[in-house]
């Protein structure tokens, strides 16, 4: 038989971390024939990384910008079997079974796999020769931060609000204003939740509004280091639901609701990657006119607010008080601390979530590697949440450098 290996996570099929949790498993290394090496090394790496290309000049003066940024956060050796300088080692045909453990960093932050960078945590098995080519097999594994939106900024539990006034030409031919106001009872939520957006509409223009889009938007920051910092921000749409407009000399009043699909919790501490979350409520104008359109600042957590599966307007002044959870695990491979009054949340392949090619720039891995998409927590609430159409194929919205956002 040729030579194959497999890695196994101690009951976690999923591969679903915290950091400070231990993480353990088993090593199966199978050889047709008897191999040669220094030694049979474990890998364990954790990078947030970004990287893109970006031309400018015309012409001759064309050229290509080559942007990258690098944070590591953990990088970890153990050998198995030998040694990096001991001497060569015959491993026999057969089936050689190696037991790891490692105590995750606690300053992990979430994994992250997107357009131009990623965060990644992988196992590596290396099988080192002294004169030929290294073998390896690398598969990956999901780290989950918690963010308990009990102890975040009060901002969390407040209502978010913002109004779009617009007229349509100008000076005496102007028309009346069209003013559009959205609102969402908090800011805080979860996967599982449902965010209820309560939007009003007075239409006194001569333009009809002929339909509202209600969108979550994911926004990620990749942040270069070389040549030099540059800020590329992409936003992509991960949930979206529409209803029908208004008529011109109209009011109307609408309540739309996304459901939160698995997502990684809100991030800003990594310096060359961030992730962010708004609501866009978007006005389609009927004829020649650029659409109104009101952003709110959403946060995403994994411990919620409330136990409630809709957060709604008239339960926010319930919602001064955090809710109970269980006391925090005491030693370092339990999960933290989860509402008492919820079931446990259930771990599912990010919405945006192909898999991916989890091998860095210039690696093989001659024995193989394993497809990788990151899991995130998801919360399955008592009650009926309200309809809210699946996301279809996600959509990149809007892709822009440094705080300004374009249409491309």
């Amino acid at each position: 038989m040729s030579t194959s290996c497999e890695i196994k996570f101690d009951e976690n099929p999923y591969g679903v971390y915290f950091p400070g949790q231990t993480l353990s498993g088993t090593v199966e290394l199978r050889l047709g024939e008897t191999v040669k090496v220094k030694g049979v090394a474990l890998q364990i790496k954790g990078i947030a990384e970004v990287r893109w290309n970006e031309s400018t000049g015309t012409g001759k003066n064309r050229r290509t910008i080559h942007y990258h940024g690098r944070q590591d956060y953990m990088n970890s050796t153990t050998y198995l079997a030998g040694s990096k300088d001991g001497n060569n080692i015959d491993l026999l045909p057969g089936i050689h079974t190696y037991r790891f453990s490692c105590v995750l960093p606690i300053n992990l932050i979430t994994s992250l796999e997107a357009e131009h960078g990623h965060v990644r945590y992988t196992v590596k098995i290396i099988l080192e020769r002294s004169w030929k080519v290294d073998n390896s097999y690398k598969v990956a594994f999901t780290v989950l931060r918690h963010v308990d939106l009990n102890e975040e900024n009060f901002d969390v539990r407040l209502p978010s609000k913002m109004a779009k006034q617009k007229t349509f030409c100008c000076g005496p031919c102007s028309s009346a204003p069209m003013l559009i106001t959205a609102e969402t009872p908090i800011t805080g939520y979860v996967p599982g939740q449902t965010i209820a957006v309560r939007i009003e509409v007075d239409n006194q223009s001569n333009k009809q509004l002929e339909e509202i889009s209600t969108k979550l938007l994911r926004v990620v920051s990749f942040i270069s280091q070389t040549p030099y910092t540059r800020v590329k921000n992409l936003s992509t749409t991960v949930a979206q639901v529409r209803c029908a407009g208004v008529q011109r000399q109209n009011k109307g009043s609408f309540v739309q609701h996304l459901l939160i699909p698995p997502l990684p919790p809100t991030s800003k501490t990594c310096q060359v990657l961030t992730v962010n979350y708004m609501v866009e409520v978007e006005g389609r104008i009927s004829g020649p006119a650029i659409n109104p359109k009101i952003h709110l600042p959403i946060m995403l957590g994994t411990i919620p607010l409330t136990t409630t599966a809709i957060p709604n307007f008239d339960s926010v002044a319930n919602m001064t008080t955090p809710i109970v959870v269980q006391p925090m695990a005491s030693a370092p491979n339990q999960t933290p601390a989860l509402p008492a009054d919820l079931p446990p949340p259930s771990y599912e392949q990010a919405v945006l979530g192909s898999a991916v090619n989890i091998q860095e720039e210039g690696e093989t891995n001659e024995i193989g590697w394993r497809e990788y998409t990151p899991r995130y927590a998801v919360y399955r609430f008592n009650e009926t949440t309200a309809p809210a159409a699946p996301p279809s194929e996600p959509t990149v919205g809007f892709e822009s450098n440094g705080s300004s956002m374009q249409k491309y």
